[in-house]
């Protein structure tokens, strides 16, 4: 496993263990620069720039989701920067007890081992298109025979 795949791997092992990993990982992993794009689905999805507010942004959702679990289905190494991963996430609200569960993709930017650039996507086809490749599947992008 390349050494980029391997750390998108280690970020989101740490997205499913909790505040504190997250907040270890964020420190380990995550640029100073960060740029984050949420999924634009969601109300109250804003994007987020530089480390204090990507922070903050994940310690409000760990405080209405507090255990998401991450199912990594696959990790994708595009060119020496960026990283696709396919994954099953699900979590339930603290207060409201909402389930939320289904795959998401999140595209990952890195240099020098650290994130500047991260965008959630809820489809293959938004996340193939954000990481600058055209075509609906992996195998019509060339990732997948």
């Amino acid at each position: 496993m390349s050494e980029n795949l391997e750390i998108v791997r280690r970020w989101l092992v740490a997205m499913s263990a909790g505040a504190e990993e997250w907040q270890a990982a964020i420190s380990e992993v995550v640029d100073a620069d960060i740029d984050y794009y949420p999924v634009r689905k969601f109300p109250e999805a804003q994007p987020r720039h530089g480390r204090e507010e990507f922070s903050q942004f994940v310690a409000q959702y760990l405080e209405a989701f507090p255990r998401p679990e991450w199912a990594i289905q696959d990790l994708i190494g595009i060119g020496d920067d960026r990283v696709l991963a396919c994954a099953n996430m699900r979590a339930q609200g603290r207060g409201s007890g909402m389930q939320l569960e289904g795959d998401i993709y999140v595209c990952v930017w890195l240099r020098h081992g650290r994130f500047f650039r991260i965008e959630d996507h809820l489809t293959l086809r938004g996340a193939l298109h954000a990481l600058g490749l055209e075509g609906e599947t992996l195998e019509a992008v060339g990732l997948k025979e």
